[in-house]
């Protein structure tokens, strides 16, 4: 079909299911599970249980269509947006959400962040968002570092580390699959950040790519070493790689 979508894949099969919503935030479970490098895998088997072998294999065209679709509109949200669409007025606003227009996260992503001083300096950033969504916010922020804004032959997305937050489990796979499929190093947060519960956490492939993990338990380490009588310091990060990645040169691999 000329004109199909991940969209008008997730509406038929739902058709046979509870609803278009259900059908979407299993798609969004599976597509970030497939993109965690083997370190979600009971979450995967949870998601695709409920679903014949034929419905997969369309949730997998999906994808495919989903990743070209975000070729042709870099850095755009196409599934928030298609979120709001399927999800109930009532529904968001009891669940306190609310959609934030580009324009305002454009806006608010320049004066934030001055990306040419970042670049300038070559230093890693840090960044969070505590109330997430799909990650809008953040992708309109790393556009700044792309070459097609910087006029640059290189990207230098490389030099965000991102934290990205939110009490819906949806949002955050969303989320997931945007900072991921854009090269964006980030760690994803499932929790309630004014209460300060965390019921879920992940890094994807591009945090372990650069080696955050690292670079943070060699600051703490410099920090120690210049301040050995402070109290309480804080703990080193873990440097142990997962498993299912190897290092082979300057680049991170995946290992199947």
């Amino acid at each position: 079909m000329a004109d199909e979508t991940y969209r008008t894949i997730i509406e038929q099969i739902a058709r046979t299911k509870s609803s278009t919503i259900t059908v979407f935030a299993d798609f969004c479970r599976i597509a970030a599970c497939c993109f965690a490098a083997g370190t979600r895998e009971d979450e995967y088997f949870e998601a695709i249980k409920s679903y014949s072998k034929d419905e997969l294999t369309q949730l997998s065209k999906a994808l495919a269509l989903l990743i070209s679709e975000m070729e042709s509109k870099p850095f755009t949200d196409v599934l928030g947006t298609y979120y709001l669409d399927i999800a109930s007025h009532s529904s968001k606003q009891s669940r306190g959400e609310f959609y934030t227009p580009p324009e305002i996260s454009k806006l608010m992503a320049k004066i934030s962040v001055n990306a040419e001083s970042v670049i300038e300096k070559g230093k890693p950033i840090t960044v969070n968002e505590p109330a997430c969504g799909a990650g809008g916010m953040m992708l309109t922020l790393a556009e700044q570092f792309a070459p097609h804004s910087t006029g640059k032959e290189k990207s230098y997305v490389d030099l965000l580390r991102v934290t990205c937050q939110d009490i819906n489990p949806v949002g955050v796979d969303m989320c997931y699959i945007n900072m991921t499929l854009w090269g964006i190093p980030a760690t994803m947060i499932c929790g309630d950040t004014l209460r300060g519960t965390i019921n879920n956490s992940w890094k994807n492939i591009h945090w372990h790519r650069v080696g955050e993990d690292q670079r943070q338990a060699v600051e703490n380490m410099l920090d120690f070493i210049k301040n050995p009588q402070a109290e309480e310091k804080e703990k080193p990060a873990d440097i142990t790689m997962p498993s299912a990645f190897f290092q082979t040169g300057e680049q991170m691999e995946l290992g199947f």
